[in-house]
C-alpha cells in the first residue's frame, strides 16, 4: 500500500461512519442511500459474506440487520478501526488484511460487498481477482464505486474542502461504467446487473463468475 495512503487511512477518525451517518445530513444521505441499494442487489440468502474495506464495520452491520443468520467477515487495513469495530459489533470476524491478498481459502464465500474501495486501491485489478478467488463457484459480487461524473468531481472537491479534507489525495484510480465493467469482464466476472445511483454520483455492480 502506497505510504501516503496509510497515513490518510490512519488520519481518519475510526467512528468515522458511524458518527458520520448519526451527524451529518450528507453522509446520512450517501451512505444510506448506498445501503438500500447494496441491500436490493442481495437477492438470495448468502452464508458467509465478506466485506471487502469493511472499516471499522458499520456497513456490514447494517446489512446483517437483514441477513441475520450469515457469518460474517470484514477485513481492512486500518488496524485501528478494525479493533473498534471488533468491539462494537461482535458477531463479526474482523481482521486486518490487504485486499489484494487474502488468507481465506479458494471459494469461501458466496457473497463478497467491496463499496469505495477499488479507488483508494493500488492495484484494483489484482483486489478484483483475489475477490473471484474467494468467491464460491454460484457466487456473487457487490461492486461499488463513484461514476466518475462531472456532478461527483465538482461535489467530491467541494466535499474535500468542507468535511472531507481527510480523504484529499486519496482516490489513486478513477472509473466510469465502461472502463469497471471492461475490467471485471476481463477478469472472468459477468456483469448480472449495474445501476447509478446518488444523483449518477455512484455506480453499483452485481457480479457472478463466467
Amino acid at each position: 500500500m502506497h505510504d501516503h495512503l496509510h497515513s490518510i487511512i490512519e488520519n481518519v477518525p475510526v467512528d468515522y461512519y458511524q458518527n458520520g451517518t448519526k451527524n451529518n445530513f450528507l453522509q446520512r444521505y450517501w451512505h444510506f442511500n448506498k445501503l438500500k441499494k447494496v441491500i436490493s442487489f442481495i437477492d438470495f440468502n448468502p452464508k458467509r459474506i465478506l466485506d471487502v474495506g469493511c472499516a471499522s464495520g458499520w456497513f456490514l452491520s447494517e446489512v446483517l440487520k437483514i441477513h441475520k443468520d450469515a457469518k460474517a467477515y470484514g477485513i481492512d487495513v486500518y488496524e485501528e478501526a478494525i479493533d473498534y469495530g471488533s468491539k462494537l459489533y461482535p458477531k463479526i470476524n474482523f481482521s486486518v488484511s490487504d485486499a489484494h491478498k487474502t488468507k481465506f481459502p479458494d471459494k469461501y464465500f458466496d457473497l463478497v460487498i467491496c463499496t469505495e474501495v477499488i479507488e483508494h486501491l493500488e492495484d484494483p485489478k489484482k483486489a478484483i481477482i483475489e475477490m473471484k478467488r474467494i468467491l464460491s463457484k454460484d457466487g456473487r459480487i457487490i461492486l461499488e464505486v463513484d461514476s466518475g461524473s462531472i456532478l461527483f468531481s465538482i461535489v467530491w472537491f467541494l466535499w474535500r474542502k468542507i468535511n472531507g479534507k481527510v480523504w484529499n489525495d486519496s482516490h489513486l484510480h478513477s472509473f466510469n461504467i465502461e472502463k469497471l465493467e471492461n475490467t471485471v469482464n476481463e477478469i472472468g466476472l459477468r456483469v448480472v446487473k449495474k445501476e447509478k445511483f446518488n444523483f449518477g454520483m455512484a455506480m453499483i455492480f452485481l457480479l457472478e463468475n463466467e
